[in-house]
């Protein structure tokens, strides 16, 4: 349940870029198709794709962004803390608290548990989302990381 989860939070601070990428290239493309030599149906699909892509990483950034704002401050504080690099001002912020990685689980565990009670289960980002490159990159990193700590507590 977490690793799609895990996913789409490590995904959401490079889609402001990758969606203005694709803006670009987009505009580069339609600007250009005078100069191209190739099958105009076939250019005009692939422009159409690259706006779909578009348009499900404005959706995934919503998604996130609604998300985020149904968890409570402190959760939303750890998430912002751990995936998007964001230091938090709270002085009573502790990190070196014993208590600070469970809570980081727990706050994670809240995100899926939203995200699934919103309809966002793991069977639509899979569909929707693996689709695309650099989120499914994300994912198999994602896997590659929960393997490797799956190993060392079967291990000790």
């Amino acid at each position: 349940m977490e690793k799609y989860g895990k996913t789409i939070l490590s995904a959401y601070p490079l889609l402001d870029g990758y969606i203005t990428e694709i803006e670009g290239l987009i505009k580069k493309r339609a600007r250009n198709s005078f100069y191209l030599r190739c099958d105009t149906v076939a250019f005009a699909e692939q422009l159409i794709r690259l706006g779909e892509i578009r348009k499900d990483l404005f959706e995934l950034k919503f998604i996130v962004e609604e998300v985020l704002a149904s968890l409570n401050s402190y959760d939303r504080t750890l998430i912002s803390y751990k995936y998007f690099g964001v230091r938090p001002e709270d002085e009573n912020f502790d990190l070196s608290s014993r208590n600070y990685f469970r809570k980081q689980i727990k706050a994670l565990d809240n995100f899926c548990k939203r995200l699934e009670s919103m309809g966002y289960v793991q069977e639509w980002f899979q569909t929707k989302y693996l689709k695309i490159a650099f989120i499914s990159s994300i994912y198999k990193t994602t896997l590659l990381e929960e393997g490797k700590k799956h190993v060392r507590e079967n291990y000790y």
